[in-house]
């Protein structure tokens, strides 16, 4: 049996640091409320569906991967010793350039399965897709990077939303599409997807006031070191300081943080003392630049400008 190392276990929270806040929460109730009443209903014919929404960096995929985990599903056994990977929620990249064959591949790979050998036809490698679906139990499929849609060149919008619909009303799924505020133009483009695709948006903290102080107490939480690192203590400069580096986005921050760790030590082989894990302004000034890169200061106010912009137009 391995012996307890404290300090080994506080690089590993470092590492794993996710934070579950109250909108976090709020969103994967409306997965589960999908699911739920989709099993209930009596009428399998329609379902409705999703787009969630935010700028880079305030949590949308570390949002779907965790609620992914939490329902990564069991081994169901058959009459005949066979075993089944029951997933009831699967989740991928959308392929780029975007193309219906490799949107199928792309579920097939999500589930487990190997790639058809050689150039298999679309419709094979679409019969394998909904076979999955199907025998799998799949009851949720969440698209990241949606915005793939509006950077192919050599495809239609409306003709890939149509391929991505066709999946959730053959499989009979409901389905959640990711991606930046862009996207709702492709939610826009047919009156039927605005009825069927229920727009939700993961924003970033616009201000450091209770919201974003809550969410640093649950990191310190999370860490849990024997002393308080004060990362929420708004009588200091600390809690504006992370805000302002991180522009209000929950990624950034939690991305920092870890580097921030990492220039102290944590990850050394002869880590062993909490005594010199002081989060001071030089330390995290370099993690932000390590993980941001140098932006400048007119690179950072337009990205100011453009949170601002879209959270006008929302």
């Amino acid at each position: 049996m391995t012996a307890y190392n404290p300090f080994k276990e506080f690089a590993n929270r470092v590492a794993n640091l996710y934070v579950v806040h109250p909108r976090v929460n709020e969103i994967w109730e409306m997965f589960d409320s999908k699911r739920v009443m989709n099993q209930a209903k009596e009428s399998k014919t329609t379902y409705s569906h999703y787009f969630l929404m935010g700028v880079s960096g305030v949590g949308k995929t570390m949002l779907c991967e965790k609620y992914t985990e939490k329902n990564s599903g069991y081994v169901h056994i058959e009459d005949d010793g066979t075993e089944i990977d029951i997933k009831p929620v699967i989740y991928l990249n959308l392929p780029h350039p975007f193309t219906v064959l490799e949107f199928y591949h792309s579920i097939v790979k999500a589930l487990g399965a190997p790639r058809l050998p050689g150039r298999p036809l679309i419709g094979e490698v679409k019969t394998q897709a909904f076979h999955l679906l199907e025998t799998q139990r799949v009851e949720m499929l969440i698209l990241d990077e949606i915005d793939h849609i509006r950077r192919t060149r050599n495809m239609a919008k409306e003709d890939a939303m149509e391929a991505i619909k066709h999946v959730a009303n053959a499989g009979k799924i409901t389905l959640v599409c990711v991606g930046t505020p862009d996207v709702d133009e492709l939610r826009k483009l047919d009156p039927q997807y605005r009825k069927r695709f229920s727009p939700i948006r993961l924003d970033r903290f616009k201000a450091c006031d209770a919201k974003f102080l809550q969410f640093l107490s649950l990191i310190e939480e999370q860490l849990d070191l024997p002393y308080p690192v004060g990362l929420a203590d708004d009588s200091t400069s600390l809690p504006l300081a992370l805000h302002q580096y991180s522009f209000g986005r929950p990624g950034y921050l939690v991305q920092a943080l870890q580097e921030a760790y990492r220039i102290l030590g944590v990850y050394n082989p002869d880590f062993n003392n909490f005594s010199g894990l002081q989060l001071s302004g030089a330390i995290l000034k370099r993690a932000f630049q390590n993980v941001l890169g140098d932006l400048t200061d007119k690179e950072r106010k337009a990205m100011l400008e453009e949170d601002l912009k879209q959270e006008t137009d929302d």
